[in-house]
């Protein structure tokens, strides 16, 4: 007898149907379904916050098993206030699955301490120990605790032990044990990378997965490639708080300051205390607001090809062409950096060449007086400060100076105020190892600082 299998598809529960029916099955394996189809399908998630809206209308009328599944799903859309006092400590009892999502949201938020008494909590209730040791390891790293999470990766056997996540654990813990250098625990940049491809190869959606690429092609300074994964992974639901803090940064590296503030919206909607995000969005609304109030615009790659034109193949009157020869301006870049003020002044210049040019600009989408406003010449120091070496440390005039005179990106200015490093004194006091032990900090923002160093001050980093 030949199957329609038309009529069995349409037979299937929806996502929503699934998560509403208090007969269907609700375990850790139906969950990690539910959120891998989420990640990669925003139909599914928003059929996912359908359900929530359900069950949350009738909360009171809920068992406590189903009032757990609601918690965990209220987890899974990302919202982890909600899903916090719905998984309250007295509903424990009811299944495994409380203590456990009760510590992946405190792990989510920061309070990596008490992850890991939820964790051993939900192992004692019988959810799956290989799941537990994870979430513990991941807390321990968090804590910066790695020998701690390296012991609980090691005693994880067993199908655990081929999954992505695990994969992506232990590269995470690799890392961090060849940044502590610890000598008792040798571990190479080699055996991290192994880990981190195996976790991409086995799921190209997994969060860890492509977080961990992220981190490694930024660290090596390939930032368009970090960009690249940044990007992909916060597409994926529920939002990932780590890549969106990381993806703000590198577009304040570029200068993109508005979607930088999206990022670190959209991080303290899931987060409203997450002290970096709100510290940071400041900065980058501060930049934004300083952009947009002068008016004038930095000489970024999406505007050089419009600066750049040359005024020449523009069709202007003799006298106007004359006019802006004499002024020394030959593109549009030269040309909206003057205005009308000042091309009114010259000689031979009347009303009529003003319109002209304005009729050009507007053309090309750009004003007079606004720019481009290319980066800031280098600070001319005396002559004394400049030829400064390491001999003369001692000296006051270079030492006393603040860092803010290297004209650091956005980046490496950060790592240097969350290390509380205010002049060159405590800058050249400090080792390169202690600079990249610093999080979301490179080998690109560790050899920009040398290289001003160097060229400014003829200084360089302690032990170098």
């Amino acid at each position: 007898m030949e199957i329609n299998k038309s009529s069995l598809s349409a037979a299937e529960p929806s996502l929503k149907d699934r998560v509403v029916n208090p007969g269907a099955t609700f375990g850790p394996s139906n969950i990690k379904q539910l959120s891998q189809e989420i990640s990669r399908d925003p139909g599914k998630f928003g059929e996912l916050q359908e359900a929530v809206t359900e069950l949350s209308a009738k909360q009171a009328e809920l068992s406590p098993f189903d009032t757990v599944k609601l918690g965990v799903c209220e987890y899974l859309v990302g919202d982890y206030g909600a899903a916090a006092q719905t998984l309250g400590e007295e509903n424990d009892g009811a299944s495994s699955l409380n203590p456990f999502y009760r510590a992946m949201i405190a792990l989510r938020l920061g309070q990596n301490k008490t992850a890991i008494e939820c964790f051993d909590k939900a192992e004692k209730a019988g959810y799956p120990k290989g799941d537990c040791a994870l979430g513990r390891a991941e807390a321990y790293r968090a804590e910066g605790k790695s020998e701690e999470s390296l012991k609980e990766l090691d005693n994880i056997s067993g199908e655990t032990e081929q999954t992505v996540e695990y994969f992506y654990q232990r590269g995470a813990t690799t890392a961090d044990l060849i940044t502590n250098a610890n000598e008792d625990i040798c571990k190479t940049p080699e055996e991290m990378i192994k880990w981190y491809e195996r976790a991409y190869e086995t799921d190209r959606n997994n969060p860890g997965a492509l977080f961990g690429m992220a981190l490694e092609n930024e660290r090596r300074g390939n930032d368009d490639e970090a960009l690249a994964f940044y990007q992909r992974l916060v597409c994926l639901n529920p939002t990932y708080v780590g890549a969106l803090i990381n993806l703000g940064l590198l577009y304040e590296d570029r200068e993109n300051y508005e979607e930088a503030v999206n990022c670190y919206k959209r991080v303290l909607e899931t987060d409203p205390t997450n002290i970096k995000a709100q510290m940071y969005i400041k900065d980058a609304e501060a930049s934004l607001n300083r952009g947009r109030s002068t008016g004038r615009q930095r000489y970024t790659s999406s505007a050089k090809s419009i600066y750049d034109k040359q005024v020449s193949d523009y069709e202007l009157s003799a006298r106007a062409r004359k006019a802006l020869q004499a002024m020394g301006i030959e593109t549009l870049g030269d040309l909206c950096s003057h205005t009308e003020k000042e091309l009114l002044a010259t000689k031979n210049f009347g009303d009529s060449s003003l319109e002209e040019i304005k009729r050009i600009l507007d053309d090309a989408g750009i004003r007079l007086g606004t720019g481009p406003l290319v980066d800031e010449p280098e600070a001319a120091f005396d002559t004394d400060a400049a030829e400064a070496g390491a001999d003369s440390l001692s000296s006051d005039s270079v030492l006393s100076r603040s860092v803010d005179e290297l004209n650091l990106t956005v980046r490496a200015k950060k790592c240097l105020s969350r290390k509380d490093i205010r002049t060159i004194g405590e800058l050249v006091r400090t080792t390169a190892e202690e600079l990249m032990n610093s999080k979301n900090f490179g080998v690109t923002s560790l050899n920009e600082i040398k290289k001003k160093l160097n060229d400014l001050f003829n200084l360089k980093l302690k032990g170098e």
